[in-house]
């Protein structure tokens, strides 16, 4: 009978990468163990008819703090569905927003019976890149920001790899980038429609004005996989997004190119 059940507010980095893994599992009718269209429906209705964990953020002083789109717009939080009936690991690899001091989880059963494992918070280092969820490793349930439109979304292929149906304009999550720094981009995926398929990257400061963008590959280049080294963020970045659009995408790895490289 409890509409949202907030957990006490844990201490974070302002924009420093994290994941997230909850053990969790819902008493449901539809579920992925009896709906194999739930992750289609999850991404199209941004999950709200689910069982949910949510985060928001807080600055110093208590003030909610988030993501801005063009300097104005608040970007909401992804959370975490919760669609089994068996229990298993859900993950979500985000950053922390600017001037972000804590996070909280809060659950919400949406009139379902929730039930709660674990709870796992930590730096995230095992993927080896820049940008969060690079290669979609966690499968379909576990999106960790990136966005398709309402044409897109995550699926397994026969051989059990999960990709990205991009749709028209798809975008990723924010990562945190250096304007001294250059980065290197490894891009994989294949074109879907007659007109060409491409992913570019979007730099923004802080507070998410836009400052321009890098075209990094078309469609027709990226098949069996390609790279860019030595894009360097227009100066004034701290963050980026990645914006792929008419792929069907397998990974997007950003790394940071070592200095002393010339």
């Amino acid at each position: 009978n409890v509409a949202k059940q907030a957990f006490k507010p844990i201490a974070v980095q302002s924009l420093k990468k994290y994941i997230l893994t909850i053990g969790a599992a819902v008493d449901d009718l539809d579920t992925i163990e009896t709906n194999d269209r739930i992750a289609e429906i999850a991404t199209k209705n941004r999950g709200h008819s689910f069982a949910e964990c949510e985060m928001e953020f807080f600055d110093s002083s208590g003030k909610k703090t988030t993501f801005l789109l063009y300097g104005t717009i608040p970007m909401e939080a992804f959370g975490i569905n919760i669609v089994s009936r068996e229990f298993r690991d859900y993950v979500l690899v985000f950053y922390s927003p600017p001037g972000a001091d804590t996070l909280q989880l809060s659950f919400s059963p949406r009139n379902r019976k929730l039930f709660i494992k674990s709870i796992r918070l930590a730096p995230e280092t095992a993927e080896g890149t820049v940008n969060c969820n690079p290669d979609f490793r966690y499968g379909e349930f576990n999106a960790s920001g990136w966005d398709p439109d309402s044409e897109g979304r995550l699926f397994r292929t026969p051989d059990k790899r999960t990709v990205l149906k991009c749709g028209y304009n798809s975008r990723s999550s924010f990562f945190a980038v250096d304007d001294d720094s250059r980065y290197s981009f490894l891009c994989q995926g294949t074109g879907y429609e007659s007109e060409d398929g491409k992913v570019i990257v979007t730099f923004y400061d802080e507070v998410g004005n836009e400052l321009g963008y890098t075209h990094l590959f078309w469609d027709k280049d990226m098949q069996e996989g390609a790279t860019k080294t030595g894009i360097k963020p227009i100066p004034g970045s701290k963050l980026a997004m990645l914006q792929p659009s008419r792929i069907i995408l397998e990974k997007v790895m950003v790394t940071k190119d070592d200095p002393s490289t010339p």
